[in-house]
């Protein structure tokens, strides 16, 4: 199967890539660009990272080249920096004894090519590619298993996933990214090798989820994560048997994947519609979403279970979606990014066709926050200075509430003439 290198290769990458095959082969060692890169070239798209392999240990590979960082050493791996751009080169290896589940005990270097691709995990990984002849090797079926859109290990696949525990959320998240079937026995193999994918750290778990909702489809993930019962090994917990909802499911894949937030409120309002807020924290935390993705992600569910509600009200009111939704959005988000139309439509899998009337909303540039407001604080304490500085918080509040209902309210005069008749039945 010959590869279109020039229309699959942005220019800029192929020098890079030229330049690092020429110095390894000018040297007398072999290069191959390997792993993911090959396979996505074999499909036909444009890969997102180039990692090459070589028979040069890495003491030599750093001697040919100006700029290399040690990122993995001991595995065998160094990057070399050309323009501001990294491509991790790793020595041919074979890895010796798993006994923790995560990482070879011990890595061999100086072998050969088919020993080295022999260790890796899917056949469809298994592919190298010889930049310069153009020459293919697949040693192990990956054409064929990519053709057939199959998740196949290379080898015994209990033996593969004993390895290494993170291998069977790799085949899931596989399955989600690029549409493609697990075949049965390494199917098979996640559920008996559970013991070990306990073994992984929650960094990586969840790392492997976020890679997935950058996908075309997050929602199968959601929906294999949940058949195979893999939340229940790092939450214990949890109810057996989950059932995520479809529709909610639907509405993740049609989120902005640069909002992870709404991303993950929807994935875990799939599966647990009717899980308390602070139950929600912890579950993030203990899977090591990051404190922010935490935030949003409380944020926006708390809008799910909200609108579940407010969506029944006939005619819903423009002061609860400025009260209740815009308002907590900008005071939430203001400083992280600018809120317009196009932020604003990103909660669409939220809010659906009400979305629209949000975006008109917002464009008029009502007072949302107290910051808003003409009046503050400081004119409370020059107005009214034997005012209980407890009380200050009701008074605003009110007056916040009058000009949620009425923008023209949120002038000076009328604020001053509404907090006195306010203030004024408070001390009645």
């Amino acid at each position: 199967m010959p590869i279109d290198i020039p229309s699959l290769v942005p220019e800029k990458f192929l020098n890079h890539l030229s330049q690092i095959d020429s110095a390894l082969k000018g040297a007398g060692f072999e290069c191959y660009l390997v792993g993911g890169s090959v396979r996505d070239l074999v499909m036909g798209k444009i890969p997102k990272e180039y990692d090459l392999t070589t028979n040069a240990e890495p003491k030599q590979v750093k001697k040919l080249f100006r700029t290399v960082i040690d990122t993995g050493i001991e595995h065998g791996t160094v990057t070399v920096v050309l323009d501001k751009i990294n491509y991790e080169i790793t020595t041919y290896r074979i890895d010796k004894d798993y006994t923790d589940g995560r990482r070879p005990d011990h890595v061999e270097f100086g072998t050969t090519l088919s020993e080295d691709l022999k260790r890796r995990d899917f056949t469809m990984n298994a592919l190298a590619f010889d930049l310069r002849t153009g020459l293919i090797v697949d040693e192990h079926f990956g054409i064929r298993d990519i053709e057939q859109k199959t998740i196949r290990t290379i080898g015994n696949p209990i033996q593969r996933f004993t390895e290494d525990g993170l291998r069977p959320i790799r085949a899931l998240r596989f399955a989600s990214t690029l549409d493609f079937f697990i075949e049965p026995e390494t199917k098979k193999a996640i559920h008996e090798t559970k013991h070990i994918t306990k073994k992984i750290s929650l960094e990586r778990f969840q790392d492997e989820v976020l890679k997935a909702f950058v996908g075309p489809k997050p929602s199968r993930m959601i929906q294999l994560l949940a058949e195979e019962e893999i939340f229940q090994i790092f939450l214990p917990n949890i109810q057996k048997q989950l059932s995520p909802k479809q529709n909610v499911l639907e509405r993740l894949d049609q989120s902005s994947k640069d909002l992870i937030g709404i991303q993950l409120a929807l994935a875990f309002y799939a599966l647990w519609e009717n899980v308390a807020l602070k139950e929600l924290e912890t579950i993030l935390r203990t899977l090591k979403f990051s404190g922010q993705n935490t935030k949003d992600c409380l944020l926006f569910f708390e809008f799910l279970t909200k609108w579940e509600k407010d969506q029944n009200v006939p005619n819903i009111d423009e002061f609860i979606l400025k009260k209740e939704y815009l308002a907590p959005v900008k005071r939430h988000f203001q400083s992280r990014f600018p809120i317009d139309r196009e932020f604003i439509l990103k909660l669409t899998p939220i809010f659906g066709e009400m979305t629209r009337q949000m975006v008109s909303i917002w464009e008029e540039e009502p007072p949302l926050l107290l910051t808003d407001m003409k009046f503050n604080g400081n004119h409370l304490a020059e107005t009214y200075p034997k005012l209980a500085k407890t009380n200050y918080g009701m008074v605003l509040n009110y007056l916040l509430d009058l000009v949620l209902h009425s923008p023209k309210e949120n002038e000076y005069s009328r604020l001053l003439r509404h907090s006195a008749h306010f203030i004024g039945n408070l001390t009645k």
